[in-house]
This record gives C-alpha cells, structure tokens and sequence, in this order.
C-alpha cells in the first residue's frame, strides 16, 4: 500500500514539479490522472483490510493488485520513471547523440538540465520496483495461505 500509493505520490509532486518549472501546464495530466488512482487503491485496499466477507475480500485485494501493477509498477514506474527518465539520462550523460535523444523522446520531454526534476523522475522508477517487491510478496503469500 505504502509503495503503490507512494509512486502515485511521487509522480504528482514530479509534474507539478515540472509543470512550474518547464511552464508547462499539459504536464499536469499526470498528476490528475493519479488522484483517482489513489482513490481506487485507498478503497480497495481498506476494504480488503476491513471486509468481513471473504469475497469482498478476495475482490478487493485483487482490485487493489491489479491497479497497482498497471499504474505503479507498469506506467508511472517503469514508463514514466524507467524509459522518460532513467534510460533518458543515462543515454545523455553517455553520450549518445542529441539526434537520436531526440527520435527516441518527441519534442515534450525535456533533455537533462534540471536535476530535482530528473531525480524525482527516476524516484518513480524506485518507488515502482519497491511496489513490484511488495506485491510479489504479498502474492507468494497469499498462495501459501490459501495451500494452508
């Protein structure tokens, strides 16, 4: 819960972030697009937690899952924190030419040049593999509570 929400979190503070320093107020998208998201995984998850019914329960949980995998883990961390971020800045400080930075990432991204903006991308990216251990977990878990 607390990594899942958290990369929600991180990725309102990024584009808000940028969205003021690029002046660039389409970056917001992101940051609106995660408040739901944050809803959806606050319900699921205290109804998972607080449910009396097994199947409210068990739906719950797997709501909770799912939308954690898709947004946390898949878009925000991986996409968003992983390839516009992280692979975005080790091909520039790498080298690689701007032409190819700029085929690979369209006329909206920016080239490294300001680093709370880079790091706060990337800190998507972490929060997103630490959400992915913690469902794993959860999910090896809930198997071996089942078998029992």
């Amino acid at each position: 819960m607390i990594w899942s929400v958290g990369t929600m979190v991180m990725t309102i503070i990024h584009h808000l972030y940028g969205s003021m320093i690029y002046d660039e107020p389409f970056r917001l998208h992101a940051a609106i697009f995660a408040m739901p998201v944050i809803v959806i995984l606050l319900i699921s998850y205290t109804s998972y937690q607080n449910g009396h019914n097994t199947r409210i329960r068990n739906s719950s949980r797997t709501i909770f899952i799912v939308v954690s995998v898709l947004f946390s883990v898949g878009a925000i961390g991986i996409y968003e924190g992983g390839y516009n971020h992280l692979l975005k800045n080790l091909l520039y400080f790498g080298g690689i030419s701007i032409e190819t930075l700029d085929r690979m990432y369209p006329s909206i991204y920016e080239l490294p040049n300001n680093f709370l903006f880079e790091a706060t991308g990337i800190m998507q990216l972490m929060t997103g593999i630490l959400c992915a251990r913690e469902i794993l977990k959860s999910l090896i878990k809930w198997k071996f509570d089942i078998v029992d």
